[in-house]
């Protein structure tokens, strides 16, 4: 704010020390004293005239039509310049007054009256604007008591001035009054929604208008006024402090400085009629020994303090019980809004802006296995997984600026129990400012273990473990369309393999039997893992196991013979002893298939050889069988 107001505030002295320097180097000469200062008063309007336009061009709402009344006003003060400088400077004939002139002043007057009275009725409470009216007519009925004691009644006494003189006369003061009085209480209004450094700089400058006014009409009821004299540049400041106030105007908010104004200044607001009454009072017992216009000055104020303080009581009665009845909503929505918070199901908290909680119901607390005192004020971050943090916090963002965020995350409690949540951020925004965060969590660990069986099982034996026959497809596929794309010369190689007494096992001692032979042929199978890119079951006693890029046909023998040794060693199954061999089926892509087809038929064939071979235990090659075909 001070970097904003430095530049105009600059402006504004170099103007008025220009605008005096002026009247005082050429006080001997009147003709150019005068009309240096009705340049300098045609500048200075245009000036305020250009920061009232920008102001109307960045508001909005009813900011927007009270700058642009306020630039009305501006541009009928310009014309009244305009026609006295024509008339003084170029024409050389004295203003006449009341003339043309005092028409566009007393406009001006009107448009400011107007702005102030449409800002008051759509940005203050009706219950204010009633002490207020007659905070008016009391302040009004003591400074007219005064003018008229002190300014217009020595006017009349001379019979020089005629009716409308008069009526011109009293405009200025009243018109003057109500716009300080309509300024002072839009600032000190108790809803401080105008109570900002635009606001303020509006009431300065009615109160220097209305004492420029005060000592304008005093010294033309003397006859020492002239033109160019030290109260015109008064005049121009206070249009100029218009302007400012719209230069330096960007919200409604109160800024902390007009804050700690107004806290020290609201006493006026007390002080202003009540003040000017007392000071009638004394003024009447020193002066006035009849009924002349200071007693009935006196009268009028008395009985409308009595009115005021008699609607004040009414109002303050109605209020009470208006506040009695928002105390028991207040209460009553508090009280819902606790049930809403604590007794929800699932966790709900509140974070600050650094993330630090603010608040937590129980379900929250008991999540991270932590109570609800120890939680508070402790980072939300630190309960998030270390390596989701990144993304969390990414999220958050976004609730920083305003927009409600959803996402999946793992939280880890005190206790150690790792729970899957799926978080709503929800920015809180008190007043148009975001002052912290709410969150609901949702716990989706069953959900997500539910989740990761149904897709384990998608791919897995659910007796053995192993993986299952759309896995070993899929695997294959890719396999062999990867060799078909590269046009590698490595190759893929197939092994094919069933129990040659599994049958007579499920016969003879039953199916559960059956499954722990099954159970114990795949921990064997699995022990030998790191030598296979993958080990599958197709279904029944039929297991397929994958190798890849094999050097030589010896090594397919190798492990062919390796797996044929392993699975001949007998199973203690339920205490008896059983001997279950392997018969195995070896075909190799592309030596001995181009297709997955043709590579599940031939190691097929591979495997029924192999029992024909040896029905206690054989593997055979399918290359070997084409070689002893030829």
């Amino acid at each position: 704010m001070i970097k904003q107001i430095r530049f105009p505030i600059f402006i504004l002295f170099f103007y008025l020390i220009s605008y005096y320097l002026w009247i005082l180097v050429f006080k001997d000469i009147p003709f150019l004293q005068a009309l240096g200062g009705n340049i300098f008063s045609m500048l200075g309007i245009i000036i305020s005239l250009a920061w009232l336009s920008s102001t109307v061009q960045k508001s909005n709402g009813t900011d927007k039509i009270f700058w642009l009344i306020l630039c009305c006003a501006t541009f009928f003060y310009l014309i009244a310049e305009i026609i006295w400088f024509v008339t003084e400077s170029i024409f050389i004939k004295e203003v006449p007054y009341p003339g043309w002139t005092d028409i566009f002043y007393l406009l001006q007057v009107i448009c400011i009256l107007s702005a102030l009275i449409y800002k008051i009725i759509h940005q203050t409470k009706k219950q204010e604007r009633v002490p207020f009216l007659f905070d008016i007519l009391i302040t009004i009925v003591v400074a007219t008591t005064f003018s008229w004691h002190f300014l217009l009644a020595p006017i009349l006494s001379s019979n020089t001035i005629s009716m409308i003189e008069l009526i011109v006369s009293l405009a200025y003061p009243i018109g003057d009054l109500g716009m300080l009085l309509a300024t002072a209480f839009l600032f000190f209004s108790a809803t401080k929604q105008n109570q900002n450094i635009s606001m303020l700089l509006v009431f300065v400058a009615f109160l220097t208008q209305a004492a420029a006014d005060s000592l304008y009409l005093y010294l033309l009821s003397i006859s020492a006024y002239f033109s160019g004299s030290l109260i015109d540049p008064l005049f121009i400041v206070v249009m100029m402090l218009l302007g400012l106030s719209g230069f330096l105007h960007t919200s409604s908010e109160p800024s902390r400085e007009s804050e700690t104004i107004v806290a020290r200044m609201n006493i006026l607001q007390l002080v202003t009629p009540y003040g000017g009454v007392l000071i009638l009072f004394f003024f009447m017992g020193l002066h006035s020994n009849e009924t002349d216009s200071v007693t009935i000055g006196s009268g009028l104020s008395i009985m409308l303090v009595i009115i005021r303080q008699i609607l004040m009581i009414l109002e303050n009665q109605r209020l009470i019980k208006q506040y009695h009845r928002k105390t028991q909503e207040l209460e009553i929505s508090e009280e819902r809004y606790k049930s809403l918070f604590e007794y929800h199901p699932d966790p709900v908290y509140s974070t600050d802006l650094t993330g630090r909680f603010d608040s937590a119901n129980k379900s929250c607390s008991t999540l991270l296995g932590v109570t609800n005192a120890k939680l508070i004020g402790k980072n939300s971050l630190t309960y998030v997984d270390p390596l989701d943090r990144a993304r969390v916090t990414s999220e958050l963002q976004h609730v920083f600026v305003g927009h409600p965020r959803s996402y999946e995350t793992v939280v880890h409690g005190h206790h150690g129990k790792k729970s899957y949540m799926y978080i709503t951020n929800i920015p809180i925004i008190v007043r148009d400012k975001l002052v912290g965060i709410f969150g609901i969590g949702k716990d989706i660990t069953l959900n997500k273990e539910n989740e990761q069986k149904v897709s384990y099982l998608a791919y897995h034996d659910a007796l053995t473990g192993l993986y299952n026959r759309i896995a070993f497809e899929e695997k294959i596929h890719d396999l062999i369309n990867n060799q078909i794309n590269i046009s590698s010369s490595q190759n893929i190689s197939l092994f094919f393999m069933d129990l040659n007494q599994f049958k007579h096992v499920n016969d003879s001692l039953g199916h559960d039997v059956g499954d722990q032979l099954l159970i114990a042929v795949a921990r064997r199978l699995h022990s030998l893992s790191e030598s296979f890119t993958m080990i599958a079951r197709q279904g029944g006693d039929e297991f397929t196991l994958i190798v890849e890029n094999i050097e030589s046909e010896s090594k397919l023998h190798e492990l062919a013979n390796m797996l044929v040794i392993r699975l001949r060693e007998p199973y203690t199954i339920c205490g008896q002893v059983l001997h279950c061999t392997p018969s195995l089926g070896v075909s190799s892509f592309p030596m001995d298939a181009n297709s997955f087809r043709e590579l599940m038929k031939h190691a097929d064939i591979a495997m029924y050889a192999a029992k024909k071979k040896c029905p206690k235990g054989a593997y055979s090659l399918y290359t070997s069988l084409q070689e002893l075909e030829k």
